[in-house]
């Protein structure tokens, strides 16, 4: 028998083997992430229901002018945001908020003064540590959904401020809730890898002022770029195959031009954009949730507005507006035109953060029932709203470098998705019944709707559906499409497309109150 022959073939053997494992957990890593993307391109929530409120500090034989000014840097941080499961109403900062990722879930934790489960036994020492370089008080490294990439840039003085006012509120018993990451990702020290390439290099903390600018640039700059985090919707990020797979690193040369966040576009907020704008426009997206160009601010940033912006004082305010009307970065290169030309390179860096989910009501691409009502107007209609605005879609879509024809240009891809060259549609979406309705029902929404299932409202239980007749069918709808207060986005429903929804919620308001909404 030839030894050398045997061991050879082995060899092959095992390698072969050790390439189908390979292969395997690599389908199922990459499935994983794909399911996880899917997810997320559903968009967030338009609207803002739920506001969490700051908790009264306790000052008993504490520095009262030191926790106020630590509640204050906390409002600009909207630290509150994520340390509160506003989803279900929680208690502030006692976290639980689930964050989808493409790599998994995050469940932001608790960071009330509660010995047990928040941070009451922290240093001051570890809390800087953790702020300052994502690093937890037993080691454990932070993801970068904790933005310790920018509270990096944060004074000494203001971090142990912000741990003041969090010492001085009421502790709240409540358990961190365990991550769901894809594997390998659940591995924490693969995130060296991630600081080496994307947070060593720009360790360049605390902030340090720019003595050519003003006081008030200075001050702009130290609370966007810093307790702010606001490049981390507005900046382009480094990404893992496709920019729908984000790392979580802003690209900086293209800082604040603009990137995609939960379904919607956070616009580019560079000088490009802002320097023509009045800084008292700017001042009224903060404050009155007006977009700059027209409509009206949805989404992610009503968030930021409701938890923060709106909370701070005007002067801080115009420093922030101050700051980023001066901003210049490289603007981010078009994808070249392929097939859609002009129209569908302009949709796809302007549009599509609303129009490919729908979000904020926005007419669906490649949607015949979303469409069909604004072409009903013509398209010399349409084309008029995109570039002046209206409702909640903003002058231009946010693209103020774009002229009138290249808007006309990404109306006409959006609309020959639908339709033909003269706007009219040519393939109508079934208008399903309440029979269909209660099919649909049956098969994808009785599993929660039947038994009440994480108070989901029960089938007939007119009491309970009474807050979604108050609200309005159209409300209702958008609600089950875009995910609200805990129920899943597109109902849950993979395979189920906004007909079958819609007649879903049909079915179950008729069933559930004293109304027909057959008609619908």
């Amino acid at each position: 028998m030839n030894i050398q022959k045997f061991f050879s073939t082995k060899l092959k053997i095992i390698l072969a083997f050790i390439f189908i494992i390979v292969a395997i957990i690599a389908y199922y890593t990459f499935n994983q992430i794909a399911e996880n993307v899917q997810k997320m391109s559903r968009g967030a929530d338009s609207s803002v229901d739920f506001v969490p409120e700051y908790p009264k500090p306790n000052y008993d034989g504490k520095n009262k002018a030191l926790i106020d000014r630590g509640e204050y840097l906390t409002k600009a941080g909207d630290c509150i945001a994520c340390h509160t499961n506003t989803l279900d109403e929680g208690k502030s900062f006692a976290g639980g908020l689930p964050m989808d990722t493409p790599f998994g879930t995050l469940y932001s934790p608790n960071i009330t003064p509660d010995k047990e489960t928040g941070i009451g036994n922290w240093s001051d020492d570890d809390f800087l540590h953790a702020m300052r370089d994502g690093v937890s008080p037993h080691g454990t490294l932070y993801y970068p959904a904790f933005p310790y990439l920018y509270f990096n840039k944060v004074a000494t003085e203001d971090l142990l401020a912000i741990k003041a006012y969090l010492d001085s509120i009421p502790p709240i018993s409540q358990k961190n809730l365990e991550n769901k990451m894809v594997w390998p990702f659940n591995w924490r020290f693969l995130q060296i890898g991630w600081r080496l390439m994307f947070f060593y290099p720009n360790k360049t903390g605390p902030f340090e002022a720019n003595l050519k600018e003003s006081a008030e640039w200075n001050r702009g700059a130290y609370l966007v770029e810093g307790l702010g985090h606001c490049a981390m919707c507005h900046t382009p990020s480094h990404y893992l195959l496709s920019q729908k797979i984000p790392l979580g690193a802003p690209i900086h040369k293209y800082n604040l031009t603009g990137a995609k966040v939960q379904g919607f576009l956070a616009p580019n907020i560079t000088k490009t954009n802002l320097e023509n704008i009045p800084t008292e426009q700017i001042i009224k997206v903060f404050t009155e949730n007006q977009m700059v160009g027209g409509g009206k601010i949805e989404g992610p940033m009503l968030e930021a507005n409701m938890n923060s912006l709106k909370l701070l004082t005007t002067e801080d305010l115009l420093s922030i507006a101050t700051y980023i009307k001066s901003v210049q970065s490289q603007t981010p290169p078009r994808p070249k035109p392929g097939k859609g030309g002009v129209g569908a390179v302009v949709y796809q860096s302007y549009c599509e953060g609303c129009h490919a989910t729908g979000a904020g009501g926005a007419p669906k691409y490649g949607d015949p029932a979303d469409w069909n009502e604004p072409l009903k107007q013509g398209k010399e209609k349409i084309y008029e709203n995109a570039i002046k605005g209206i409702d909640g879609m903003p002058a231009k879509g946010t693209c103020y470098s774009c002229d009138d024809n290249e808007i006309k240009l990404a109306v006409d891809y959006m609309i020959a998705s639908v339709a033909g060259k003269e706007g009219k549609v040519v393939r109508e979406m079934k208008k399903l019944t309440l029979t269909d309705g209660k099919r649909i029902y049956e098969a994808d929404c009785s599993v929660c709707h039947k038994d009440g299932f994480k108070n989901a409202p029960r089938l007939g239980d007119k009491t309970a559906w009474q807050p979604m007749v108050d609200a309005g069918f159209i409300n209702t709808y958008l609600n089950a499409i875009t995910g609200k207060n805990g129920h899943p986005p597109h109902a849950g429903c993979a395979t189920c497309t906004d007909a079958d929804i819609k007649a879903a919620v049909k079915y179950m308001m008729t069933e559930s109150s004293n109304k027909d909404y057959s008609l619908w």
